[in-house]
């Protein structure tokens, strides 16, 4: 009965492979029999299902969709059936070569997973539709076949990533062939050469061609075909950074890629440094007066930027690298002639110089460069007027200011301190030395008003009250109602809570931001505005308007000083319809605030929106009575920031709903007043002073707004000591704590013979505290001691009254003078006159730090007895380094001396950690003692860069003596200090540097086994070495008792 069944369906099946056409048959069979072969049911499945698949597969196809089913059943039977079961409907919405590219790339996927494969194939249809296009379909398939050919699990990212390239491609509209064809060409060289990488680079597709015209996008095509050559990571880089530079400037495209071949042989990790660094220098020329005349005046100083980067290269690519990084930083300091001069003398000098020399001068990180840069061309350099500017500002503050270089290394925690003001390092605006001294009067003016009218005030009853209305008014976004209701505000059913309503989260919103949080100031309350960048940009306008109107009722004799700029300012600004219409009230907010008032054409064409800014600046900024406590504060600032940013948000709705309307008509029908008039203005000035007064009033504006600026980008310069430095990283910088405060150092390099500016950083932090159990059982050690040390240095407290012999003047005759007096006067007449006494008030006038080695090598325990170690452990240095901490505390206590204490670590030039045990400000208190207890041992020993900032800070001290001592058990060393002697030189620099401020270092070293390292290294400042590590508490208060006496 079974065969007699078995017989029919054999005849019944091959009745209907007999149905079919004569090569769909012959297919069929031979794939029926290979299918046999495997699993006979499956082999069954096969010829059920063929005449329905035979339908829409070819013969060759058939064989393609016969083999997948195999090698599904050579993993699992049931696999095979089930996808013979399933039928090939999913591919019948395909053209005939497409069904074919998909079969083949599932049948490659099947290496990898039966899984992929049989999704590719379910979802190539929906990709298809999604594309919408056969060609571009087809086009898709061939290349993801190639890669599937390297990398199957590749292929199938490709494949689910084509949709959005595709539509990226399809924006180009009658283009898009045009386009499509370029990014085929590059996508299929892609496949042949990196296979799976393809994928990347058709996910970065998108966003590289966003943007651009079909002529730039197959320009950026076809050049990333070229950089291939150089390997998949480069071109990947290129393209997307490629993006950038075409969209910021389509005319230095060419020029970019030709010193991106000088380059490139250096290596792809120096190319790659180079094409991160690209976006960064041409979004920083992005100038925010985008007229006309300034795209142009922007594309030639890039075009000189990069020609001269390409000079250098032909010399060394790793400079041009240099150059190209530090080019931005330069042109925000001079001007361009004056920076092209400054790269011809590199070029010059370099030819004698070692590579690691000349790389650090192209990348501005020496002091030498700097200086040569500054100095080089005309104007007047702040070095030249420093003196003359600093007596001005303190004369207007009548508190003591420093002042540094705008362009040099800011040191975060300085700025708004209310001690410290920076200004351009050069001025040459006006060409004249007489104006632009007066500049800069005018600069150190508005810098030091910041600090005397509170700019950078914080926690104020008026930031508070600005603070309170502004969140008000900004009510509660999404964001915010997402926030809180993730905050412990969710349904809570084993407790019965219910969530709060959106209004009891709105409410608890408003309740949140109306407390001003502590040690806030006005970049706080910034934060509170929808687009906070917005925000800042009019606040730094609204806050020059306020400084500039005080100084100016208040300081009658600058007011002649303020008129020049304000003169020059105004003859600066461009004509009105240049601009582009949402940089206009900007532009007119610029110029009521710094240029006396709106220029004429301005108020011609916006007299409204410039009346109302007008009245805003006139009823929160300017100054009526004489009262310095009645003066408008940066709360006021704050206020009219936010009546202007209405303003402004207002004017752009206006704005956006007229641009609107107007596209539904016809834009050849109007005629376009903004060009006409722009180019009326063109034909009535001369080029060159238009280049001049464009040129000027960007450099002077940017020179008033630069305290403002946010500090975005990272320009730090990279440790150029050849193609591997490009890949060995810094260690990132770590974020700041609350209440931490960060420094930037030079450092020593002994090869370059000069500093590397602003190469440490040093953070300045509170020590955890510990508890004081530390310190108790120190002093129940060293009872005695400690009593000692007491009673000796009680002695050194000086009596409250002297009596002073043989002075010029005095209270009373020293009679032992006077005889001598009578007597020489007989004898020789050669006398002397000092013949009074005093009474006179001695005080010991001594200041010292402790800065103490926090580093791992602290943790070393010594006196371990290895035949006990339970029953005596041994003791860790730094327990020892801190029990000689205690008893210092104590003899300074009984002296009197002020004192600080500090720890220090490192975890390579960006994160030396510097912990404040005790400053000179704070007493001796249980909270000092629990603080001692928390010291621990940690990193690195990165010594030049704390030993420099002990000395600042003990600088601050007005003791005629200061003293550092340094407290360390063994040599400097970081991971990235470079070698050995790099640390030393390093250190003994940072010693020198102190002795030269009129500080006396001090070192207290464990390390016998380096003495004639330690020699080379603190013989010139004094050190020395304690053999007993156990005598180190005890010997401390000696060796300072020796020191100061």
């Amino acid at each position: 009965m079974e065969n007699s069944s078995e017989k029919h369906s054999l005849a019944g099946l091959a009745a209907r492979l007999s149905r079919l056409p004569s090569d769909k048959r012959r297919a069929a069979v031979e794939a029926s029999a290979a299918l046999a072969g495997v699993s006979f049911r499956v082999g069954l499945d096969f010829v059920e299902a063929i005449p329905a698949a035979a339908e829409i597969l070819t013969a060759d196809q058939i064989r393609l969709w016969a083999e997948i089913g195999r090698k599904l059943a050579m993993g699992n039977s049931e696999s095979g059936s089930a996808f013979f079961a399933s039928g090939a409907d999913a591919l019948r919405p395909l053209t005939e070569p497409a069904r074919t590219l998909l079969l083949q790339i599932a049948l490659r996927q099947l290496v990898l997973s039966s899984s992929a494969a049989i999704t590719t194939l379910n979802s190539g249809a929906a990709i298809a539709a999604e594309i919408g296009d056969d060609f571009l379909v087809e086009e898709v398939l061939r290349i993801a076949a190639g890669i599937a050919e390297r990398s199957a699990k590749h292929s199938s990212d490709f494949l689910s990533k084509s949709p959005a390239a595709i539509a990226a491609l399809k924006t180009f509209g009658k283009e898009t062939n045009a386009v499509a064809g370029a990014a085929f060409a590059l996508a299929m060289d892609f496949a042949n050469r990196t296979g799976g990488m393809t994928a990347d680079m058709w996910s970065d597709l998108p966003k590289a061609i966003s943007g651009l015209d079909a002529g730039s996008a197959i320009n950026l095509l076809r050049a990333a075909q070229v950089f291939l050559k150089y390997g998949g990571s480069v071109t990947l880089h290129f393209l997307t950074t490629g993006g950038d530079v075409m969209r910021a400037d389509p005319d230095a495209f060419s020029q970019w890629c030709n010193l991106l071949e000088k380059i490139a042989p250096q290596g792809n990790a120096t190319v790659i440094a180079f094409l991160r660094s690209a976006p960064a220098f041409f979004r920083n020329f992005a100038r925010r007066d985008d007229t006309r005349q300034n795209r142009t005046r922007v594309s030639a100083v890039i075009s000189k930027v990069l020609e001269l980067a390409g000079t250098v290269a032909d010399n060394d690519p790793e400079s041009a690298l240099a150059l190209f990084r530090s080019g931005i930083e330069a042109l925000r300091k001079v001007p361009l002639d004056q920076f092209e001069e400054w790269v011809k003398t590199g070029l010059k000098e370099s030819e004698k110089e070692t590579p690691k020399s000349r790389r650090s001068y192209f990348a501005l990180v020496t002091r030498r460069s700097r200086r040569q840069l500054s100095e080089t061309g005309s104007g007047i350099h702040l070095e030249s007027v420093i003196g003359v500017l600093r007596v001005y500002v303190e004369g207007l503050t009548g508190r003591e200011v420093e002042i540094g270089p705008l362009s040099g290394p800011v040191r975060d925690s300085r700025l708004g301190d209310g001690k410290t003001i920076y200004l351009p390092a050069s001025i040459s605006e006006f060409g004249d030395p007489e104006k632009d001294f007066r500049l800069y009067k005018v600069l150190a003016a508005h810098s030091a008003g910041q600090i005397e009218f509170g700019t950078f005030e914080r926690d104020t009853g008026q930031l508070a009250a600005a603070y309170r209305e502004i969140a008000d008014l900004y009510s509660a976004s999404a964001e915010d109602l997402d926030a809180f209701s993730l905050a412990g505000y969710l349904e809570d059913i084993r407790q019965a809570k219910k969530a709060l309503t959106d209004d009891e989260i709105r409410a608890e919103i408003a309740r949140r931001r109306a407390a001003m949080p502590a040690g806030s100031d006005y970049r706080t309350v910034l934060k509170l505005f929808p687009d906070p960048s917005l925000a800042r940009r009019i606040f730094g306008m609204m806050e020059n308007a306020r400084i500039g109107r005080i100084l100016r009722f208040h300081y009658r004799g600058l007011r002649k000083d303020l008129d020049l700029t304000e003169q020059h300012l105004a003859e600066g600004r461009p004509y009105i319809f240049d601009l582009p219409a949402d940089q206009v009230p900007f532009e007119l907010l610029f110029q009521i605030a710094l240029c006396g008032g709106v220029r004429e054409d301005a108020r011609q064409f916006y007299g409204q929106a410039a009346s109302e800014i007008e009245e805003i600046v006139s009823r929160y900024l300017q100054p009526r009575i004489r009262d310095k406590s009645k003066f408008p504060t940066v709360a006021d600032s704050l206020f009219a920031t936010s009546r202007v940013y209405s303003l402004f948000q207002s004017i752009a709705m206006a704005e956006n709903t007229e641009k609107a309307n107007s596209e539904t008509d016809d834009d050849e029908e109007k005629p376009d007043r903004a060009n006409e008039s722009a180019d009326i203005a063109e034909n009535d000035e001369a080029p060159v002073q238009k280049e001049r007064r464009v040129k000027q009033s960007e450099d002077i504006r940017d020179l008033f707004n630069a305290w403002n600026e946010p500090d975005d980008e990272d320009f730090e310069p990279d440790n150029l000591q050849g193609s591997e430095s490009w890949i060995h990283r810094d260690v990132p910088e770590q974020p700041l704590e609350p209440g931490d405060l960060a420094f930037a150092y030079d450092e020593w390099d002994r090869e370059l013979n000069d500093y590397r500016v602003g190469w440490s950083r040093v953070i300045e932090k509170k020590v955890k505290t510990g508890n004081r159990t530390f310190v108790e059982l120190t002093r129940s050690r060293y009872r005695g001691v400690i009593s000692s040390i007491r009673r000796q240095f009680q002695l050194m407290k000086p009596e409250n009254l002297m009596r002073i012999h043989r002075e010029p003047d005095g209270e009373d005759y020293d009679l032992g003078a006077v005889v001598d007096y009578v007597i020489d006067r007989k004898a020789d007449g050669r006398q002397s006159e000092n013949i009074y006494t005093k009474r006179l008030r001695r005080e010991r006038d001594v200041a010292v730090s402790i800065l103490l080695d926090q580093s791992s090598s602290t943790a070393r325990t010594i006196t371990r007895n290895p035949l006990q170690p339970y029953t005596y452990p041994g003791r860790r240095i730094i327990e020892i380094e801190k029990e000689g901490l205690v008893l210092m505390s104590e003899a300074l206590e009984a002296v009197g001396d002020p004192y600080s204490i500090y720890g220090f670590t490192s975890e390579g030039r960006r994160n030396v950690k510097f912990y404040v045990v005790k400053d000179f400000h704070e007493r001796y208190s249980e909270e000092t003692e629990r603080r001692i207890g928390g010291i621990t041992f940690q990193n690195n020993t990165r010594l030049g860069a704390a030993i420099r900032h002990a000395a600042d800070k003990l600088l601050r001290q007005e003791s005629r003596t200061r003293l550092l001592i340094i407290l360390t058990d063994g040599r400097p060393y970081d991971h990235d200090y470079g070698d050995a002697r790099y640390a030393r030189e390093d250190v003994r620099e940072a010693l020198t540097e102190a002795k030269i401020k009129g500080i006396t270092p001090f070192c207290i070293t464990i390390d016998r086994e380096s003495e004639a390292e330690l020699r080379d290294l603190y013989g010139d400042v004094g050190y020395t070495i304690i053999d007993d590590v156990l005598s180190l508490p005890e010997r401390m208060p000696n060796i300072y008792r020796r020191l100061t006496t």
